[in-house]
């Protein structure tokens, strides 16, 4: 890190450059300098000798009467002077957490939740805002597989959810979902297991970036928060001593910090909870005041909440396992912020409301949808599932289909309520579309191509709207011309013309526009018409029939929009791009375009690498609108989308549970239960609600 640099990091930090303040973060950080802090306020000794993990409770109306919520001989309740107000006889209580806002009956409630060691169970209580005791709230008891260690809490930015990560001493960390019963009371669900390879002690979660942050004897390791973010870790730098246990301080702007206990050398080392958690510096609890120092500290907490007089820019809690007065029994050890932010040169900021943090932003373009059905999960495990294009029945059309690509084995057709109606096994099949009208003979078909990877081919197929099953139509095996298998499809009618094309593409950015052509004897064959190269990996397509335009996803890249028809050439647009100047985050995937009529609509994409999905309005530049995810339904125990490939849409009516039409949408992780993966089905009017979009009752394509 250069003299420069840190120079520019210290204004950004402080507001100010002066030598100064350079010379105080270059002691901080390049020379290391551990710097005293004094407590303010010490608790009662505590009922029990061992780990005490301490929560903050902020009170609604009254700052000044929070409490100190601490893990031991039960749940003990100390307010702000130190002394003990209420135990809560809950067993041999080893760690402790809370969360605001969570919806109880008849309104929003502080849930806290609780390990148990006597009897191995998840505690969840309450707080009475008047009396400050606490009332458990848990619907049944909830015993745990795994010898819990600590938990810690976590409410997801992305879905509202409430979350119990456990943990036990060997490494295995477990997610429960928790959600209120039909009779206001809280019950709790596994959804997620993995190990960290490593003995943990500890754990925080933040709510605003959905990060999870694990306390290990070699360091912190961070990790994605949500249920189906898997197991890719980030080791922070510059620290491999064990670590005791986590908390964070939230700032406005989603700045604050990560602060750990330094077991190997009894301090408290700091972080930026962004910019890659770079280390800012580190502190230690010293004697004074009459107070004895903190070592082996087995639990801290944070708030930037001004509380009273002794914490007006707020509070820092420490465990003190190895108390020296009275009779050496551990308790809390109460810290003025601000008398670590001014040693470190951090914020102190008390405008940000704790009992906020986590909470949906109702004014952000990011919005939250549900699915209300998923198909049956794909036959093989892995990446399996991947593409999908609706068929709209002629005559009833909620007897609509739903085919599904298999790139494993073949093509999945499903009915509207997610059953399997037709398996394929033709292969390798990676990408599904399909054009209605399509003149083969006497008759007017329904004509779905599918790019297949087994024979580098295109495979055709028409729809038999008696069975509802795909029929091959295929003239012969169209080998495509492209060098590496073929990857990605879609179609495009010219509805001036009323010629049919398809195009595919490949993982180098080649992309071929074959013309499809009755062949004179039932079938339909196909022949190459234009060839261009995007520049790199592609997959995604959609064309705009009514408007001429071709739609290509470069997955690292962006969105581009090119002429659909064969003369078109290469000339292209950008119309949104991955990385800081753009809304798409990579891999770009799947695309799709609702008519809302008379040639307008939207435009919408597939963001793979944040599990998003991007709006913009289908003519002029493309203008973007909004993202959304889709999220859990716990109501129907369906999982949430993430890592999704494929995606369709139609704004064809297709019966009472899609009045509007359907966006369905390919599910990278199919969990609620563990499963393969699948395709998610959400009612279109979720999604037109959010944004305040058209609604547009489509009209059957067969007429």
């Amino acid at each position: 890190m250069s003299r420069i640099f840190k120079f520019l990091w210290v204004i950004a930090l402080t507001g100010c450059g002066g030598d100064e303040e350079f010379a105080a973060f270059v002691d901080n950080v390049t020379n290391n300098k551990n710097h005293a802090i004094v407590a303010e306020v010490e608790t009662a000794p505590t009922l029990n000798q061992g780990i005490a993990n301490p929560a903050i409770w902020i009170h609604p109306n009254e700052t000044a009467q929070s409490a100190i919520i601490g893990a031991g001989n039960g749940l003990e309740v100390y307010d702000l002077q130190g002394n003990l107000l209420h135990l809560e006889a809950a067993g041999n209580i080893n760690a402790v957490d809370l969360r605001y806002q969570f919806p109880l009956t008849p309104e929003p409630s502080t849930l806290i939740a609780a390990s148990n060691q006597s009897d191995n169970t998840l505690g969840l209580y309450t707080i009475d805002p008047d009396t400050r005791q606490l009332t458990s709230i848990a619907a049944r008891t909830l015993n745990q597989d795994i010898k819990v260690e600590s938990l810690c809490l976590y409410h997801s930015p992305i879905s509202g959810q409430y979350y119990a990560m456990m943990l036990d001493s060997e490494g295995i960390i477990q997610q429960w979902e928790l959600f209120r019963t039909s009779e206001g009371r809280v019950d709790a669900r596994r959804i997620r297991q993995f190990n960290v390879g490593s003995k943990i002690k500890g754990c925080v979660a933040d709510d605003e970036y959905a990060h999870l942050y694990v306390a290990l004897e070699t360091g912190i390791l961070k990790y994605g928060a949500e249920p189906e973010d898997g197991t890719a870790q980030m080791r922070l730098e510059g620290n491999n001593t064990p670590i005791a246990c986590l908390t964070l301080y939230y700032a406005q702007g989603q700045t604050g910090y990560l602060i750990a206990f330094n077991e190997g050398n009894n301090d408290f080392l700091v972080y930026q909870r962004g910019n890659d958690n770079q280390f800012l510096g580190r502190f230690r609890i010293s004697g004074g005041n009459g107070i004895d120092s903190v070592e082996n500290a087995q639990g801290i907490a944070v708030t930037n909440a001004a509380l009273n007089h002794t914490f007006q820019k707020g509070l820092l809690v420490a465990q003190d396992a190895n108390n020296t007065e009275p009779q050496d029994k551990s308790n809390f050890k109460l810290v003025a912020w601000e008398h670590v932010a001014d040693s470190l040169l951090l914020v102190a900021d008390t405008t940000l409301n704790p009992r906020q943090i986590g909470q949906a932003n109702k004014n952000n373009t990011v919005k939250s949808v549900q699915a209300t059905v998923e198909t049956e999960p794909v036959q093989t495990s892995g990446d399996a599932a991947d593409d999908i294009a609706i068929w709209i029945h002629p005559l009833d059309t909620s007897l609509s289909t739903v085919i599904g690509t298999q790139k494993q084995g073949g093509l999945n057709v499903y009915d509207l309520s997610g059953k399997q109606l037709q398996y394929l096994p033709d292969g390798r099949i990676n990408n599904v579309d399909l054009r209605y009208h399509f003149q083969l003979g006497d008759d007017k078909i329904t004509l779905v191509s599918a790019s297949n990877r087994t024979d580098n081919s295109i495979a055709l197929y028409q729809v038999n709207p008696l069975t509802r099953q795909l029929e091959n139509v295929a003239a012969r095996t169209i080998k495509v011309g492209l060098q590496n298998e073929v990857y990605g499809l879609c179609m495009y009618q010219n509805p001036l013309t009323d010629q049919y094309f398809v195009f595919v593409n490949n993982k180098k950015g080649d992309v071929e526009q074959w013309a499809l052509l009755d062949n004179g004897t039932g079938q339909v064959d196909a022949r190459q018409v234009r060839q261009f190269n995007v520049g790199s990996q592609t997959e995604g397509c959609v064309a705009d029939d009514q408007h001429g335009q071709l739609y290509i996803g470069e997955e690292d890249v962006g969105i581009w929009q090119y002429q659909a028809d064969p003369e078109g050439g290469t000339t292209r647009r950008s119309v949104d791009t991955t990385g800081k100047e753009g809304h798409l985050t990579a891999d770009v995937e799947g695309l799709t375009i609702y008519n809302a009529g008379e040639g307008s609509g939207y435009l919408i994409a597939s963001s793979q690498g944040n599990d998003s999905f991007m709006i913009y309005k289908r003519t002029g530049n493309n203008d973007y609108i909004g993202t959304f995810k889709i999220v859990a339904n716990d109501a129907l125990k369906i999982d949430k989308v993430s890592d999704s490939d494929g995606i369709d849409i139609t704004n064809v009516p297709l019966g009472e549970g899609f009045p509007y039409g359907v966006f369905i949408a390919q599910d990278g992780w199919n969990n609620k239960p563990v499963a393969h993966q699948n395709f998610k089905l959400v009612p279109w009017e979720q999604i037109a609600d959010s944004f305040g979009l058209d609604k547009q009752i489509g009209e059957n394509p067969w007429f």
